[in-house]
């Protein structure tokens, strides 16, 4: 009488288990199981320190692209209007760069270095009147942006792919767009 409720039962358990399922088998080798030679049992693997979701480790070589400013010096960039940046292999600007929100750029490991734009030359004698630049609204922000990258010493790509530029107490988080 038991052995056709054990065939039964195993026909119901087969009936639940997916099409193309593996059958689970049973352990018989006990010895190579941490709690039977009596060695602690490794640590479970938690998310953030899989392989699969650790940090990117490339180094960012270039600003080339667009980029919406998602922070300045530590905090979110909450404003009613985005401010973006453009990037070549060189320089790192605000549209239009007759605004002349321009800095050229140098990458070498973690480290970045800005300074004024390529063939911005000399500054003009004093009491010669600037160069002309085009008229336009400047984004209160704006300021704060350029005196981060100014102080800039380190580059890196965050967790979250953004690009984060920092040195000198201020900082400024980059996603592309």
């Amino acid at each position: 009488m038991r052995l056709p409720i054990v065939l039964f039962s195993s026909a119901v358990l087969a009936s639940c288990a997916p099409d193309g399922a593996p059958t689970p088998t049973p352990v018989s080798d006990n010895a190579n199981r941490p709690e039977s030679t009596g060695a602690a049992a490794p640590p479970a693997a938690s998310p953030a320190s899989s392989p699969a979701a650790a940090p990117a480790t490339a180094l960012v070589t270039s600003l080339a692209g667009e980029w919406r400013v998602a922070g300045i010096d530590g905090a979110d960039f909450n404003e009613p209007v985005g401010l973006a940046l453009s990037g070549n292999a060189d320089e790192l600007w605000w549209e239009p760069r007759c605004a002349r929100f321009i800095r050229s750029y140098r990458i070498s490991g973690t480290g970045i270095q800005f300074g004024p734009p390529a063939g911005a030359g000399p500054p003009p004698p004093p009491g010669t009147p600037p160069e002309p630049v085009c008229t336009i609204g400047l984004l209160p922000r704006l300021p704060h942006v350029m005196r981060a990258l100014d102080a800039a010493t380190t580059v890196v790509r965050t967790e979250q792919n953004g690009v984060l530029i920092s040195g000198g107490g201020h900082s400024l988080l980059l996603f592309s767009q």
